[in-house]
């Protein structure tokens, strides 16, 4: 059976994150910018750890990617320079209500008392007009790595915290951290491997949440983001990438254990 979307597509966003490892690389920053752009999305949306503090580094994602970005900080920015990532984004959180959905901008690092608050204040509102998406760093909705306390390498929370408030006007989750340290095998411990080498997203679901994991991991050979199409109420969400290494299969040494680490 074929499956054909009946209606028209209204908007493209590109959704990236944990940049920083390509970007001192001229070849490979290109590469990925130019395959970006050949999308040619009505917006983007950079979630963190991509040296967003560094007003170089922010004009240069500016003068880059031919469309509007938007920005949720991730732990490195918040720690090299929060005061800077405010200079050159002006904000932590934000809501932009467009014409076909909602998208809420977290600062995931934030304490959560106050995450609370913002996620409250953000919903206040219903919104009929097609989904609401939260776009921020961490995956929120995975409790397996927790930090002690707020503004660290992972969140600092657990999801039952925050879930009675999103659960009934929140239809996505998008994560724009890291994949590599949600992929180790334990058995493998102290080593470091590099088992999701290949990977550009994955999908949990949590009651009627759909929830993404979208981070570049070290963007070798492979750096990737997420495209989504919006037609009507439903994401269709496909993933791409750019590469200055062209294997059809890996070899082997890209993937075993790193005893280094």
């Amino acid at each position: 059976t074929n499956i054909t979307f009946a209606h028209n597509l209204n908007e493209r966003f590109i959704i990236m994150g944990h940049l920083y490892p390509i970007l001192d690389d001229g070849e490979k920053y290109q590469k990925f910018v130019d395959k970006v752009n050949s999308y040619k999305p009505d917006y983007i949306f950079i979630l963190g750890d991509s040296e967003i503090q560094n007003k170089e580094i922010y004009k240069k994602y500016l003068n880059s990617f031919k469309t509007k970005i938007f920005f949720s900080p991730g732990n490195h920015e918040l720690k090299k320079s929060k005061k800077n990532y405010l200079e050159n984004v002006g904000y932590l959180d934000l809501v932009v209500e467009k014409n076909t959905a909602r998208f809420i901008l977290l600062n995931s690092s934030e304490d959560v008392d106050n995450i609370k608050k913002t996620l409250k204040k953000f919903l206040s509102k219903k919104f009929n007009n097609g989904p609401t998406i939260i776009l921020t760093h961490h995956r929120i909705w995975d409790d397996s790595l927790i930090s002690k306390k707020s503004y660290k390498h992972d969140k600092h929370f657990y999801f039952e915290e925050i879930y009675p408030i999103i659960k009934d006007d929140v239809d996505y989750i998008f994560s724009g951290n890291s994949k590599r340290q949600y992929f180790m095998d334990l058995d493998n411990i102290p080593t470091y491997g590099k088992q999701n080498i290949n990977n550009i997203s994955w999908f949990d679901k949590i009651g009627s949440i759909k929830a993404y994991s979208v981070g570049m991991g070290d963007g070798s050979p492979k750096a990737n983001f997420t495209i989504v199409d919006l037609y009507d109420d439903e994401l269709v969400i496909k993933g791409d990438y750019s590469t200055t290494e062209y294997y059809d299969i890996l070899p082997k040494e890209l993937i075993i254990a790193n005893k280094a680490k």
